[in-house]
């Protein structure tokens, strides 16, 4: 593959994961929430009660950040933290009613984006596409230490 070749991989990366963000921002918009607030959420969907160090790896982002984020979604009434009673130093994250009722309706918006984002791709396509990104992701990962690979779409699904 020609060195143009490499670069437009990643600029088209680039441009499709930005354009998915923005769809995601738009849908989310009404209700306030960030991209990281919804993938928490999501992520507490399909597993509710992770601790905030297995959010941070299942969503590949700092413990800072998921702590500030997570604070936030406390104060708007969609999680709550409770001590984990193995580990006093370790805070487990639970959706509430009213966090979860938010997910469900977010949940249709994101297959709503996702179905725009893959229009017109088949089966096979949408599964080469899966597989390559994630063979990108791993290789990438493998030089700046990883966390482990979830291989799950920002809402929760996938």
């Amino acid at each position: 593959m020609t060195t143009n070749g490499k670069k437009r991989i990643g600029l088209l990366t680039q441009e499709a994961a930005g354009l998915l963000k923005r769809a995601f921002e738009r849908e989310a918009r009404p209700y306030r929430l960030t991209l990281l607030q919804w993938r928490i959420l999501g992520a507490l969907g399909e597993r509710d009660g992770q601790t905030q160090t297995e959010l941070g790896q299942e969503l590949r982002t700092g413990a800072m950040t998921i702590s500030d984020v997570v604070e936030r979604l406390e104060g708007m009434a969609l999680v709550r933290r409770e001590v984990d009673p193995g580990d006093s130093r370790a805070k487990r994250v639970h959706l509430t009613e009213k966090g979860a009722a938010l997910r469900r309706r977010m949940r249709d918006k994101a297959e709503r984006v996702y179905g725009q984002a893959l229009d017109g791709l088949t089966p096979a396509e949408i599964a080469a596409t899966e597989e390559v990104l994630r063979r990108i992701s791993d290789n990438l990962l493998g030089q700046t230490g990883p966390a482990p690979r979830s291989g799950r779409r920002p809402g929760g699904e996938g």
